[in-house]
């Protein structure tokens, strides 16, 4: 049958469908159906969003027999998995890939109809999906067809597109099951043996040790401490190894699995019968790239659900889709995790087709490119449902991870999470680290070429970074060792970059919130902002101001940008910008110029009426960049004699905030907003972001809580803060959305006043200019006005400001908090840039979508 053929065949299967009931029993229609040639854009092009609606709500019976008999089908591949099948396969792939979002618009996480929810979560199906079994092409008799018809048709979709994804011939080579693995860990003691270390090189084994003592120092310096042992759980090895599509974490580029066994002195005892064999020629091949691609979108089909629950009443342990895919008995987890996982950091975009020749992108083919899109998607996906890993060690008495069965049977529990969180290898944190940084890093060295457009975009950092961050939050360690052991001020450029080049780009505000927690969460660790000294020398593709410093530098310089310069719906963001130049500004050694210069800009900016009485705790701002230049003046003095000398400059700025009366206060306001005018800038909007995502905590990690801290947050939440975070669109995605009404305009008041002078910390700063000033004047009426900066520079290292200033404060870290909101956030965000990119096809349809908005 020619091409065009099929599809006109298939259009009329369809229309058949729609048009007329057709019988479960109907053999020859449903025969003719699955063995029907056809590709994925054929079946997304011919069943149209409304025919799938149609045939929904019309014609349902149609609808469940062919969600049954494909999911039968699929059961029935995995069973028995024949090449002869396995087209078929495909296009009951497919079907279920296209239909399954519009069953679960009408799903118990969206309109709830009844029907659907038989169809998908009955215990006692109809037999349908036995007696699709029996008529399907090898009529096997086996009795576990009649237990999986007990089984929810919802479960058995996703377990078989997870056993797909790693099923021989089709989505990997051929492996056969080594029988000693499938020991369980309740065996006796006896069972245990001592590890010999046989052809191993004397200096290989003492790296390996001194590595593993290095590990094991950093665990207990994260409170990790020593694993506990368990004698039963599930375990988080991939079982078989060969069949993980990548190399990377946990495994070598010649197949061998290094989880679980390098520091234990037991190991599983030994079976010469069966025994894995590592093919270094065979490994992670990616001649099946095009089937992980179609089971993977089918797969991210299942676990849609959360685009059809309004943001506001989202609930992460609500998905049963998704439970079912994170559980901890769900087909090859680990093997999935480890798949997706590697597949991502691996891929090397520079060098992706033909040794990184220029312009080769044009010529080769773009699948395997796919794959990491929709492996980055899926793996943001299963990492955003149920409750956090646990990152402690528990391992069985073969000291391979396990998670303790208790733990596994808890509700929420993830076990995608689990597995990230228990990554605690120092080489395979190492590897996580450089894939990151290396695809990172791409967004701006791919515009660095000396041929144009030479080199291949990487499309999918929007989910880099989603990956980043929850590897941030979840793995304790990793945070660790990128600040101590790497140089995290590669990561660093790339977040900047991102930022300052998305600044003023409505369709990636999202964005810029991502990588403003990221810099958030980096900056309340003491290392991050010691790290941030080493000098800056990266050429970046952008208009930023040429600056001699370093990569405090950079980061001040981006954040000034994005106030100055950039969309209004950042304003949310504010606090944020200024709170992470405050973490790092107590280590700060060397301003430079360009950033000293900005910096009191900046100052000189919220001091003005139109910033400072645009609401009632706009002079928050104005507190952050004082305590930036106390931490500096009190803490590095030597060394940032350019932002002492551009606050003497621009002394009038202080002296005007210190001696603000309220008669004055008043004036300038009317004078600022007259009676028809609005604030543009809603100052409140921004703490109440910061107010919800910081807590101050000393050097020592130790919480610190003000007064005004805990009023600021009470009264946050209580106008339901998830409502109040300004639009983060995405190309006509919105999350979130802003505060209705019109605010009540704000008026200058005693009380605020008084409010105001004890929130600025001005006594550190009018100090310094009560000694330094006259020293200026005095030289320039030495020399008749005619002063060179550079003469006053070097007066000012000679002096010394000890003695004359107050005490020094307590150095105050905000660190970044987590929260329901920001959580509900992240999910909006995630799902916005998942469906976006998932168009070609166009997975999801935006009709009924309500955890955003699409315009």
């Amino acid at each position: 049958m020619g091409a065009s053929a099929s599809k006109i065949k298939f259009r009329e299967s369809l229309t058949s469908l729609i048009s007329r009931d057709v019988s479960p029993d109907d053999a020859e229609f449903w025969d003719e159906l699955w063995k029907i040639p056809s590709s994925a854009d054929e079946v997304f092009e011919l069943l149209t969003p409304d025919n799938a609606r149609r045939l929904r709500d019309e014609r349902f019976d149609n609808l469940a027999t062919l969600f049954t008999q494909a999911t039968a089908q699929l059961c029935q591949i995995v069973e028995t998995p024949y090449t002869i099948y396995f087209d078929q396969a495909l296009n009951c792939v497919r079907v279920l890939t296209r239909v399954l979002p519009f069953l679960l618009e009408k799903g118990d996480l969206g309109d709830g109809d009844p029907n659907v929810e038989a169809l998908c979560w009955s215990d006692h199906v109809d037999g349908s999906v036995t007696t699709a079994s029996k008529k399907s092409r090898r009529n096997d008799d086996d009795d576990d067809e009649e237990d999986d018809s007990q089984e929810p048709l919802a479960l058995l979709v996703v377990h078989a597109a997870m056993h797909m994804l790693f099923l021989p011939q089709f989505t990997c080579e051929f492996y056969e099951e080594d029988e000693d693995e499938n020991d369980s860990d309740d065996d006796d003691d006896s069972d245990v043996s001592f590890d010999e270390e046989d052809d191993i090189d004397e200096d290989d084994l003492m790296d390996k040790k001194r590595a593993a003592k290095v590990d094991k120092e950093a665990q207990a310096e994260a409170g990790l401490g020593k694993p506990r042992r368990t004698r039963k759980g599930v375990r988080l090895i991939p079982h078989p190894a060969g069949i993980v599509w990548a190399p990377g974490v946990g495994f070598t580029n010649d197949g061998k699995c290094s989880i679980g066994n390098e520091s234990s002195k037991y190991r599983r005892p030994r079976n010469n019968k069966s025994k894995t064999v590592h093919n270094p020629e065979a490994a992670y091949t990616r001649k099946y790239d095009k089937n992980r691609i179609e089971v993977l979108r089918l797969l991210l089909a299942t676990c849609s659900d959360p685009l059809f629950s309004p943001a506001d009443e989202y609930n992460p342990l609500a998905s049963r889709w998704m439970s079912v895919a994170v559980a901890a008995d769900a087909p090859n987890a680990p093997c999935l995790f480890y798949s997706l996982l590697n597949t991502v950091i691996s891929y090397d975009p520079s060098n992706s087709s033909f040794g990184g020749v220029p312009y080769s992108s044009t010529l080769a083919s773009d699948s395997h490119v796919k794959l990491v899109d929709l492996s980055a998607q899926v793996l943001c996906v299963l990492l955003d449902c149920g409750l956090p890993g646990d990152p402690l060690p528990v391992e069985n008495q073969y000291g391979e991870p396990v998670v303790a069965i208790s733990e596994a049977q808890k509700g929420g529990f993830n076990i995608f999470r689990a597995l990230l969180a228990r990554i605690s290898d120092g080489k395979d944190l190492n590897t996580l680290y450089r894939g990151f940084v290396r695809l990172l890093r791409h967004t701006f060295e791919s515009k660095n070429t000396l041929l144009p457009s030479s080199q291949s975009k990487l499309e999918c950092y929007q989910e880099i970074l989603i990956l980043l961050w929850k590897t941030l939050e979840e793995n304790p360690l990793f945070l660790d060792f990128i600040l101590t052991r790497c140089d995290v001020c590669e990561l660093l450029v790339p977040i900047c970059y991102l930022m300052y080049t998305s600044r003023q780009d409505a369709s990636k505000i999202g964005l810029v919130h991502l990588c403003t927690f990221i810099l958030l969460k980096l900056s309340g660790e003491r290392s991050f902002g010691v790290s941030l000294n080493r000098p800056f020398r990266t050429k970046l593709p952008c208009d930023l101001p040429l600056f001699s410093g370093s990569h405090a530098d950079l980061v001040s310089i981006t954040l000034h940008k994005m106030i100055v310069n950039g969309s209004y719906r950042l304003v949310p963001l504010y606090s944020c910008f200024l709170t992470v130049v405050c973490n790092i500004s107590p280590y700060w050694r060397s301003m430079s110029l360009v950033s000293s210069v900005k910096l009191v800009n900046l100052f000189e900016l919220f001091s003005s009426p139109k910033f400072l009485y645009s609401g009632e705790k706009a002079y928050k701002h104005l507190a952050l960049l004082l305590e930036i230049f106390n931490n500096i003046i009190q803490y590095q003095y030597n060394g940032n004699q350019h932002l002492v000398y551009a606050i003497v400059r621009r002394k009038d700025v202080f002296g005007r905030l210190a001696c603000l009366t309220l008669p004055k206060a008043v004036q300038q306001c009317s004078k600022a907003f007259p009676a028809h005018l609005q604030p543009e800038y809603d100052a409140d909007a921004a703490e109440q972001v910061a107010a919800l995502s910081i807590q101050d905590v000393d050097e020592s990690g130790n919480p610190i809580q003000s007064a005004d801290s805990r009023e600021d947050k009470s009264s946050k939440r209580a106008d339901n803060p998830a409502k109040s975070w300004d639009s983060n669109e995405e190309t006509g995605v919105s999350v979130g959305s802003s505060v209705g009404g019109v605010k009540e305009r704000f008026t200058p008041s005693e009380s605020w006043l008084a409010e105001l002078r004890s929130s600025l910390p001005l006594e550190t700063v009018n100090r310094l200019l009560q000694h330094l000033v006259p020293v200026v004047d005095d030289m320039c009426e030495r020399q008749n006005g005619v002063v060179d900066e550079t003469e006053i520079l070097e007066v000012f290292k000679d002096i010394t400001m000890v003695g004359l200033l107050p005490v020094p404060h307590a150095i105050v870290i905000r660190k970044y908090q987590p929260n329901q909101y920001t959580s509900i956030w992240f999910t909006a965000f995630m799902w916005g840039v998942v469906f976006l990119r998932c168009q070609h096809p166009p997975i999801f349809d935006l009709e009924c979508i309500q955890l955003f908005q699409v315009s």
